[in-house]
This record gives structure tokens, C-alpha cells and sequence, in this order.
């Protein structure tokens, strides 16, 4: 086994360093679904308020459920600004209600925030997409060299803190 952590999914192929331009939203909403279907162990997301990217979604929030219940994938996201997460995404919001031992969503207080949004999975795995209207980003599979940089990135950002968000808090 490989020292407590859970082991690959064996209903997956192995993962070789696979970088996937994303031209599209489409493009873009497939390629978060394979980084989250990917994800073993901890799935990171920077946004600056989830509006993109249908997070809300059924499908999005079952993705989510499967990696926290299946893999027991720890999922954090960090957001700058919390009032989309709080008022427009309720699948959301009941998925962190009931797995909230699994998932964690916080309001960054960070003074210096990327320009871009970002998930990284299991260190491992990235998908990079600017914050603007146009759907343009990369997707890449297995390359731990290029995903550290955005995982180390994500640590710093989360270390300094912010408010999470607490369904209870917001009546659910």
C-alpha cells in the first residue's frame, strides 16, 4: 500500500502527462469534471466567486459528493468574494451542509489574489482558466512539476485565512 493513503482507483487508466488547450466553456466544464473525477485525495479550487463554471449544478455537486465519499478527497475552495456561494448556488451549499467534514469553502482575506482561477488535484493535476468572460484555459493531466507551482500557490492563499462559509449560518 502506499503509507495510509487511499490506493488508485483500478477502474481508471493510468494518467500520463496529457495538457489539453480549453477553447470553450464546454470545453472547459468537460475538463473540471475530469479534474474532479481524477482527484484521489484533495481537490483545490481558487475562483473569484464560483459564477462560472456551473458550480451549482447537479452534476457539478454530485462530482463533488462522489470524490469527498468515494476517494475521500478533502475539497477546498477559496473564493474572493463569498456573495455568489451564499445567495446562487443552494445544490452547493446543501452538498457542504451534509459534507462538511469533506468540503470547505472560505472568502479569502488575502491582500495580493491571482488573476486567474485554478483547481489542482492531488498535486498532480491542474486546470488553469483566466477570470474573464472568455472560456480560454489548459487543462493538465500527471505533471506534478507545472501543478505544484498552483498548489503551493493555493496553500499560501488559504493559510491566510478568510470567513467560511457556514450554511447554517445563512438559514439552511
Amino acid at each position: 500500500m502506499n503509507s495510509g493513503q487511499n490506493p488508485p482507483d483500478a477502474s481508471l487508466p493510468p494518467i500520463p502527462n496529457v495538457v489539453r488547450s480549453l477553447l470553450t466553456w464546454d470545453d472547459t466544464s468537460r475538463a473540471l469534471n475530469d479534474l474532479i473525477d481524477r482527484t484521489e485525495r484533495t481537490l483545490d479550487v481558487f475562483d473569484a466567486s464560483l459564477a462560472l463554471q456551473d458550480w451549482g449544478s447537479r452534476a457539478r455537486c454530485e462530482a463533488l459528493q462522489r470524490a469527498a465519499l468515494v476517494h475521500h478527497a478533502n475539497i477546498r475552495i477559496l473564493v474572493v468574494d463569498g456573495h455568489f456561494v451564499s445567495t446562487q448556488v443552494p445544490r452547493l451549499l446543501n452538498l457542504l451542509k451534509a459534507m462538511g467534514h469533506r468540503i470547505t469553502i472560505m472568502v479569502s482575506d488575502a491582500h495580493e489574489l491571482p488573476e486567474c482561477s485554478y483547481a489542482v488535484a492531488d498535486r498532480q493535476h491542474f486546470l488553469f482558466r483566466p477570470n474573464s468572460v472568455h472560456s480560454q484555459g489548459t487543462l493538465n493531466f500527471g505533471n506534478a512539476a507545472k501543478s505544484m507551482g498552483y498548489a503551493d500557490s493555493f496553500h499560501v492563499l488559504w493559510e491566510q485565512g478568510g470567513q467560511r462559509i457556514f450554511p447554517e449560518v445563512l438559514g439552511l
